[in-house]
This record gives C-alpha cells, structure tokens and sequence, in this order.
C-alpha cells in the first residue's frame, strides 16, 4: 500500500504551476535520504522563477485536508509535503462548495457572475467552461469534460495583460462526467469591470488552443478596507499587515515582512506558517495562501473565509514549523467510552470527546489539550480514522469549532475504527508573533 501510496504522489502533483511541478518531481525522483529530510529537498525544489516579473514564489504552507491523510501517515509524504498536495483532493473525495465555501457559494449565486456554458474543442478533445466569478480576491472557474485529463496551466490575460498567479484545482464532480473548480488567488488590485481570457495549450496528452473570452464584472459582496498598519516579530523577523480587505464572499490580508523568503523557508529556521483566529480563538478557514517578495521583502497573502458577524477582531499568529520533523506514529482503537486521551508529549495531548453517528457516517470530536493555536485543519498535524486493514474511512476534513475544538466525519459500520495521527515537534508561540486587527 505505501508503494502504491508513493507511486500515486507523482500522479496527484497536478494543477499546480508547471515549472513548480517540474522541479518538485525533480528533486523527488533523485532524492536518496532518511524520509525526514524529504521535506527541505520538496521545498528547494519548490522555488520557481516567473516569467515577467522575476518575483520568486512559492507555495506556502496550507492546511492538510482530511483527504491526503492517509499519504501523510504512510511516511512517505510529512506534513508540509502534504501541504503541496492540499487544493488536490484524491479521487473520490468531492469537494461540496456549500458545505466547503460559503464565501463561493454567496458569489455563485450573485446576478454578475458569468455564465459562460461554452465547449472549445481542439484536436478532438473538447473542454467546457461553465461559470466564471470573480470578487475582487479570487477568480474561480466551473469546467467540465467527459472523463478527467490534466490541464496545463491556464494562461489568464486581464484587459490583454497576462496575469502572474498560481492556481489550484478541487474536484466537484466525478462520475459520469468530470467536473472541477479552478481558483485562481488574486494579489493585485483589478477594476470591478475587465476582460477575461483563459487559454490551456493542453488537455491530457492533446495539445492545442482552448481559449475562451469573456467580459467578467466583480460580484456584488459590498467589500470594505479595514484600518491596518499592525506590526509583530517572529524569531527576529519584523512585519507588518500591510491591507486587509473584507466582504461577504473572501477576507483578504496582505503581510509584508522585511526579509527574504529564503530565510522564512529554510531548514535552518524552518518553514513559516501562521493560524489565523477570531477575538476567541477559534480559527478562521484559510481557503488559500500564497507568497512572493524579492531580495529584500516578501508578501503573504491570505484568503479566509468571510467574516461572521460576531467577529470584532482578528489575530495572526506566527510560528516556524521545523523541519526535522522525527515524527513518531500514534495508532490507537477508538475506545468504547470517552474521554480518549492520546498522548503528544509536550505538544498536548489529544482528547477525544465523543462519537455520534447518523446513518451510515459517524461524526467525532476532539479537542487538543494545549496552549499553542493549531488552525482549523488542525495544522502542523493530522488526524485519521483508518479500518483495521488501514483504509482510510475519512468522508470530511477536519475542521475546528472552537479553539483547538474539532470534528471530523468518517464512514460507521465499517468494523472497529483505529485513530492514526503522529506527535508533533515542540514548537513555542511568541507574544511578539501575535498581531490583533480590530474590524469593528
């Protein structure tokens, strides 16, 4: 199974930026040493150059869904490699946008999306544009086709100015036909009103044109600046919020920090990462992140979900994951009786809380015993519900519902359910590292 697990990685390193792609199966592929230095070789070989504005970039740290947890718990693939895989669902798990993405399901249903419903077919492989939204922070992008095939790239021009973003793919849909959303982060600042093209040069192993154009206008989600200029450190690193930007369907930040990514991602220091939190404490979903700079500054920027009305502030919380992880496996028999504690020595421990099921899934709670923030996918850890023979029964990420409070679903009645997770490295939260942005 682990074999057939790693072998399934280099298929599922897809939708990403195609130099990144390159170069990670690069590194992956002559990689010859202990599986806990496999994390800094997938992360060297993550730095791309683009094409015209010689920023560097690299896909930072995003929270492990529930579906690539079994890869992770393999051993083969850490946490952060995990992280490159996180916007690639597996097959079979779906991607539900209203159980998923409420800020996407508001701009869906906003009178200017664009419903495109054209099919380009080139070289005998036709390809489908169904809906297109943009809301000032993201652009995503409805297709279908009649059976998956990879997509190169898609090349986006604005107002015929192509466009300098990553993209990332999640599956809605995949039976009798293929279904996918393509989300596209937006950095810079577009007018409400523009013209779009998208072009892919190739579907599956068919190369041609597919190109569609289209007037786009940003949804109606009554965006509003919010006053920032707030600063922190994290290990001697300054920064500063430089715009944070909320609406009804995205929460936008930008976080500029004066020093290059290459001191933020590095085996020395680790990898930077942060958890974003209400006045509370319970994390805030982070739908996607990314980050840039050159050789004296770099930018994060980051999409969270839309804001609740109960919320008067939010707070970032900066810390290092390190990269020598020494991860040791916890797997433990769900206990018939609660409270469950698994133990992750100074990390905290694991508190399982409860079981409820419905039908054929059962829902599971847990909480962490700890002071440090983990964010709402539980970040830098995981956590599984595997059968006996070590299938994955997951149906649902784990997501918090409070501070360090989760839930996560998986398939009942399929025999005794084993909890698979690992021990987490020590890490330490400093007062500096936490910046509080008042929004009301």
């Amino acid at each position: 199974m682990y074999i057939e697990a790693f072998s399934s990685l280099k298929n599922i390193l897809i939708r990403k930026e195609s130099i990144m792609e390159n170069n990670i199966k690069e590194v992956i592929e002559s990689i010859d040493v202990p599986m806990e230095k496999l994390d800094f070789a997938i992360e060297k070989g993550m730095g791309i150059q683009k094409k015209k504005d010689k920023k560097i970039w690299k896909r930072v740290i995003l929270s492990s869904a529930a579906s690539i947890a079994l890869i992770v718990g393999s051993g083969f693939i850490s946490p952060k490699m995990a992280s490159v895989l996180a916007d690639v669902p597996l097959i079979g798990f779906m991607f539900n946008i209203e159980e998923h993405d409420k800020g996407l399901e508001t701009a869906l249903s906003d009178d200017n999306k664009v419903v495109l419903n054209k099919t380009v077919t080139s070289n005998g492989t036709a390809l489908t544009i169904e809906e297109i939204v943009f809301d000032g922070a993201r652009l995503n992008v409805v297709y279908s086709m009649p059976e998956y095939k990879e997509l190169s790239q898609a090349i986006l021009t604005v107002n015929e100015r192509e466009l300098n973003v990553p993209e990332s793919l999640k599956i809605l849909e995949d039976k009798n036909i293929f279904r996918g959303l393509l989300e596209f982060p937006i950095a810079e600042e577009l007018p409400d009103k523009f013209d779009l093209t998208i072009k892919f040069l190739q579907v599956g192993s068919t190369k041609g044109e597919w190109v569609f154009s289209t007037p786009i206008k940003k949804v109606n989600n009554h965006s509003n600046k919010v006053i920032a200029g707030q600063t922190g450190e994290v290990k001697g690193n300054a920064f500063v919020v430089e715009s944070m930007d909320i609406s009804t369907t995205t929460t936008k930040i930008n976080v500029k920090f004066d020093t290059t990514m290459d001191k933020l991602f590095s085996e020395e220091s680790g990898v930077l990462n942060a958890t974003i939190m209400d006045q509370h404490g319970t994390p805030l979903k982070i739908l996607d992140q990314t980050g840039g700079g050159d050789d004296k500054s770099t930018t994060y920027t980051y999409l969270i979900e839309p804001l609740r009305q109960d919320i008067t502030e939010v707070r970032i919380a900066y810390y290092f994951f390190p990269f020598n992880l020494n991860r040791k496996d916890l797997i433990v028999p769900l206990a018939n009786s609660f409270p469950q504690r698994i133990s992750q020595d100074k990390m905290g421990d694991y508190v399982i809380t409860g079981v409820t099921k419905k039908e054929h899934e059962a829902t599971l709670s847990f909480y962490i015993d700890s002071e440090f923030p983990f964010d709402d996918t539980l970040t830098p850890s995981f956590f599984e519900v595997v059968s006996d023979s070590g299938e994955s029964l997951i149906t649902d990420y784990v997501h918090a519902v409070g501070p360090n409070k989760y839930e996560v679903s998986y398939q009942a009645n399929v025999g005794k359910p084993i909890v698979h997770t690992v021990t987490t490295p020590y890490m330490e939260l400093e007062p500096s590292a936490i910046v509080k942005i008042p929004v009301k």
